[in-house]
């Protein structure tokens, strides 16, 4: 085989050991590469085993043909190519192209391009020439060519489908009657590229309602397929900025949304009410310009902004507050220790004989123990001391020394990941699953330094969450679906 040939036949095995290797050891981190959204365990076993299975099965037979320069060997992955790439031609006339499609069926044409060419050249027992060699990867470059020609008009074709796609797939009109609760943000105040700031969404029936608004979560609901326009309330548990920095873009984009005729509800403890005017405020002459411009029916004034809706939580009580009932969802308020933050509370979400409690920012806390007993699913906040002292101690080496100071003060106002699971263990949760991810955990990889000890403090499963890591829970029965979203 000409040495050319059997580099590149090499060079494809790498390629597909490498996929299957990431897919095997880190597949959550795959998940967008590959367009797919596995529901829990389940679906990640799936892309370890079948997916990632495949990926090395023809790894293994390219790069033994590839050494030993055997035609047979090399028609295996071949043969694989050849399914999928008929796959994906035949979804390109069903569905219409993406630019992710068109990108992997470049891709795999050119691998195949290189295994036709190098057992080609065994067939005919010499080598061939240059043009042999790049006879088929030309016509795939002729092909990218008149791609890129036409790309205005393959653009409008893709936006068209995009958006009549993401209009159709709204998240709401897909789920059953029951409970159902996700990350709109799984972020903290540390920049993580992965994760918006702070945000849950809840759906109890037909209602949305949020908790906390963090940078991002207005555009994160978006891409989930809960447009803000649907949202009923937004409960916050705290005045910390990474929990409300995002609640000026989720009041507009649910009142231009919409065409609201009535100001988002926002319920919070006391102070809410300054937050919520400080937001009106800041916003009054954008209020003004968008009025003007769409004219009052599609941009009511009355609609916009929020209004305030204060309970009363005592400090270092384990008094609750039922803050709202509606069509049968009874939402309670509880105080939580964050101090110096006060008021600061969490909330439990009971629909139809089901419950979600959300921490909310908080030391390990007796209160959130006794309201979470027995609840279905628990969203607890996570921060891990051992990875944050090791940014401290790098803060401090390399001279930050107030971002150092910081990571030594924070975690006594959070709660690791191992007393969050003595707590869900102690309350009898059925899923314990982590938000308000410290420190940023840009890999899945990362996820076990994180939990550290706490998968043999509670006995149940548990998720280091990610935007987007949603639990659904029917009425009539004890079960948690927990999938991802987009």
């Amino acid at each position: 085989m000409q040495p050319a040939l059997r580099y590149l036949a090499g060079l494809a095995g790498a390629l597909f050991l490498l996929a299957g290797l990431l897919l095997l050891f880190s597949p959550g981190s795959q998940t967008s590469r590959f367009a797919l959204l596995p529901e829990g365990s389940a679906g990640l076993s799936t892309m370890r085993a079948d997916i990632a299975g495949l990926f090395l099965g023809m790894s293994l037979f390219a790069l033994l043909g590839a050494i030993r320069a055997k035609i047979r060997l090399l028609a295996v992955p071949l043969i694989f190519l050849g399914f999928i790439i008929a796959g994906r031609l035949l979804n390109l006339m069903a569905d219409g192209p993406s630019p992710l499609a068109v990108q992997s069926l470049a891709i795999e044409i050119s691998l195949a391009a290189i295994l036709i060419a190098a057992m080609f050249s065994l067939s005919r027992g010499k080598e061939i020439g240059l043009a042999g060699t790049v006879a088929i990867p030309l016509l795939v470059l002729i092909a990218m060519a008149a791609a890129w020609v036409f790309q205005r008009e393959i653009g409008m074709a893709l936006l068209r489908r995009g958006v009549d796609s993401g209009l159709e797939n709204q998240l709401m009109t897909q789920l059953p009657d029951g409970l159902h609760a996700g990350l709109c943000g799984s972020g903290s105040p540390l920049a993580d590229p992965t994760r918006s700031g702070p945000c849950v969404f809840v759906i109890a029936g037909r209602h949305l309602y949020i908790v906390d608004a963090g940078d991002g979560s207005a555009r994160k609901l978006t891409l989930l397929g809960l447009p803000a326009a649907a949202i009923d309330a937004l409960f916050l548990t705290h005045f910390h900025s990474d929990h409300i920095d995002g609640l000026g873009d989720i009041m507009l984009q649910r009142w231009g949304g919409g065409s609201h005729p009535d100001p988002l509800p926002v319920y919070g403890g006391q102070g809410v009410e300054t937050v919520v005017e400080g937001f009106n405020q800041a916003y009054s002459l954008d209020k003004m310009y968008r009025v003007a411009h769409h004219g009052p029916a599609i941009m009511p004034p009355s609609g916009n902004g929020g209004i305030a809706h204060p309970f009363t939580i005592t400090q270092g009580s384990d008094e609750s507050r039922i803050v709202l009932a509606q069509d049968g969802l009874r939402v309670t308020a509880f105080a939580v220790d964050h101090a110096p933050v006060f008021p600061a509370v969490g909330y439990r979400f009971d629909y139809k004989g089901r419950s979600i409690v959300i921490s909310g920012d908080t030391a390990p806390s007796p209160v959130l123990l006794k309201y979470a007993r027995g609840t279905d699913v628990l969203f607890h906040e996570g921060l891990q001391p051992a990875m944050v002292a090791v940014i401290g101690e790098e803060s401090a080496r390399h001279g930050f020394t107030t971002a150092a100071q910081i990571m030594r003060d924070i975690p006594s106002y959070h709660t690791s990941p191992e007393d969050a699971a003595r707590i869900a263990q102690e309350a009898g949760v059925k899923q314990l699953i982590f938000y308000h991810i410290i420190p940023p955990l840009p890999d899945v990889y990362l996820n076990a330094a994180f939990l550290a000890l706490a998968p043999k403090a509670y006995s149940g499963p548990i998720a280091v969450g990610r935007d987007g890591t949603m639990v659904s829970l029917t009425p009539g029965n004890s079960t948690v679906t927990m999938r991802q979203v987009r």
